[in-house]
């Protein structure tokens, strides 16, 4: 094998985007190519291992915009961690995640990531944190709809949705996030069941899937003020019976009547102030 070199000057070159999304490709069979149109998240700082012009061990941090229990928080978030089958265990992830940490320790109090092997994080500090699905029935009422659906294909919808992340208020004051859109594009693109919503009275966009079923589930909300659930559930002209909602619900102008903790895999390593809460951050994400 080659000797190796480390990098970390890579993450918005044209030659490291394409390395890296060959890496995920490779390791994950996740396509992150849409981001080449939808727009990459430029905060992102990437540490990774190279054997000539190969890429074969990366760890990426991308900056994270939280709400929390009042406070607005900067932290870092995790991702992008692979390391090529061939170059496994001669100790690559953990030199990587240590170099990693070291550059977020001296910026931010707070890291968090998602993962559904969680062994390979404790080691590093981390711990895992539950969250909470909210739920209930609904009254019907005769409402008349006016929203209309969003596609990744149409670049005026693509500008439309950027333009409303960029007046993006938090959905909850409790736990929530403002972040970068890339994440967002990548689930929305990769995940054919959503739908994005423009409901235009409310300037607001919603993500949600099980429309025409008993139960809605609503995955995410992007407007400059965020509307009551009443207010979205009308401008649909949702006909079921409950809707599933998948962020904190404070802001809502809603009393769930269930509440179901569930693991999305998220883990912190830092004070994490909502942690003895019901909460739920986005899961718009890959």
């Amino acid at each position: 094998m080659n000797p190796l070199e480390f990098r970390s000057d890579y993450a918005h070159s044209s030659e490291g985007l394409s390395e890296l999304t060959r890496l995920i490709y490779d390791v994950f069979k996740v396509d992150v190519s849409p981001l080449n149109r939808l727009g990459h998240d430029p905060s992102v700082v990437a540490f990774g291992w190279w054997s000539n012009n190969e890429l074969v061990a990366n760890v990426s941090l991308y900056k994270r915009q939280l709400w929390l229990m009042g406070e607005q928080v900067t932290a870092f978030g995790v991702q992008s961690v692979a390391v090529r089958p061939e170059w496994r265990g001669k100790g690559l992830f953990r030199d990587l995640m240590g170099r990693a940490l070291s550059y977020a320790d001296a910026r931010v109090n707070l890291i968090i990531l998602a993962t559904d092997t969680p062994s390979l994080y404790r080691p590093f500090g981390f711990r895992q944190i539950k969250e909470t699905t909210f739920s209930a029935r609904l009254i019907r009422k005769q409402t008349l709809p006016n929203y209309r659906a969003l596609s990744l294909d149409e670049d005026k919808d693509v500008a439309l949705l950027q333009n409303i992340f960029s007046r993006r208020a938090p959905t909850s004051l409790v736990a929530s996030a403002c972040d970068h859109p890339a994440l967002f594009m990548l689930k929305v693109a990769k995940t054919s069941e959503i739908e994005l919503l423009h409901l235009l009275d409310l300037d607001a966009v919603v993500v949600v899937i099980d429309r025409d079923g008993p139960s809605m589930t609503l995955l995410d909300i992007i407007a400059p003020s965020i509307p009551s659930l009443e207010d979205i559930v009308s401008a649909l002209g949702y006909a079921g019976e409950e809707v599933d909602v998948r962020v904190t619900p404070d802001r809502l102008s809603w009393a769930p009547e269930k509440q179901i903790p569930v693991n999305n895999g998220y883990m912190v390593r830092g004070f994490f102030a909502p942690e003895a809460q019901a909460f739920m951050l986005s899961n718009m994400r890959i």
